[in-house]
């Protein structure tokens, strides 16, 4: 009676110590790990809201790249971090895609994650170098199927939702391509800009200025209407390839951070997306802000966990 007297005190004495923290944050800097190198469509996404949130919580908010692997690295760095809100996650829709891959990763999306907030929904695009010669997609397909080897497409990284959509666009299409990864979308963004990689399967974001500048060619989004960031690029859909996948960016922690910081959190990304500047920041990089609750974006991952479940097995689809 006297161990099991002492065991329930200790457990109270422990749950009253975090409930002290949880009201005390945040009293140091907050970490957001974002899985992919700086420059990417999820870094864009990220370091102008970490700028905001330092506004409204007081204390530093500091973006902390960790790339390779398409994201699994930070992903699985994260997930290991101490629940008590100061190491939070930029995770994107390849969460609910990696599980289904081989070998699997060493996180589990739904089990290892809290999640906080939708930030952002955007447009995945086909985007060819100049030199190619093409201007519409159909001339690429032409291109394509006078070519005896297959031209590569570089994307963020092996296993990435630009992997997965490239590889679906090619099963649909019947083309050959042959995969090109990087370690994250800034990286094959710079060598698609130099001719290296003619070309890419990539989020919108960081393309957006080179494709206005005319140093590469957007060919089509992914999403199934047109972005209103390049209402001129039709979809995959409406070109007769129905391929439709949305890249989205979210903020998690690691699973068991206490209830009353998650809600917080929750309440200061949305304060911070509903911000005129910040919509603004977003709006330049076709991205749309979302928000809404921790229940939505539970939702949103385990939708997609379901989706990719389903496809990768209907497209045979291999992280290679």
């Amino acid at each position: 009676m006297r161990r099991a007297l002492r065991a329930f005190l200790a457990g109270c004495l422990a749950l009253s110590a975090s409930a002290a923290a949880a009201q005390d944050w945040p009293n140091k800097p907050i970490r957001i790990v974002v899985p992919f190198p700086s420059g990417g469509t999820t870094d864009t996404a990220v370091r102008p809201l970490a700028d905001r949130l330092a506004q409204q919580l007081g204390v530093s908010v500091v973006v902390d790249n960790k790339p390779g692997a398409a994201g699994r690295i930070g992903y699985e760095f994260a997930a290991k971090a101490a629940p008590d809100g100061y190491m939070l996650l930029a995770g994107t829709d390849s969460l609910g895609l990696q599980p289904h891959l081989d070998p699997p990763p060493n996180y589990d999306p739904v089990r290892d994650f809290a999640p906080i907030a939708q930030l952002s929904s955007q447009p995945l695009v086909i985007a060819v170098h100049p030199s190619l010669g093409v201007t519409t997609l159909r001339q690429l397909v032409e291109l394509w199927r006078t070519q005896r080897e297959p031209i590569g497409y570089a994307t963020s990284g092996i296993g990435s939702s630009q992997n997965f959509a490239g590889e679906w666009f090619a099963r649909v299409s019947g083309l050959k391509m042959l995969h090109v990864p990087y370690r994250g979308g800034g990286q094959a963004v710079n060598d698609l800009l130099a001719g290296q990689v003619q070309l890419a399967v990539l989020g919108i974001a960081p393309l957006i200025p080179y494709q206005k500048a005319g140093r590469i060619r957007i060919l089509a989004v992914t999403t199934a209407e047109r972005s209103p960031a390049l209402p001129e690029v039709p979809t995959l859909k409406e070109l007769g390839y129905d391929v439709v996948a949305d890249q989205w960016m979210a903020l998690l922690a690691p699973a068991k951070v206490p209830p009353v910081i998650l809600d917080r959190l929750n309440a200061e990304v949305n304060a911070a997306l509903a911000d005129a500047r910040l919509r603004e920041v977003y709006a330049g990089a076709a991205m749309r802000p979302v928000g809404g609750s921790a229940a939505n974006l539970g939702k949103l991952l385990d939708g997609d966990y379901q989706r990719f479940g389903k496809l990768t097995k209907e497209l045979g689809f291999k992280a290679e």
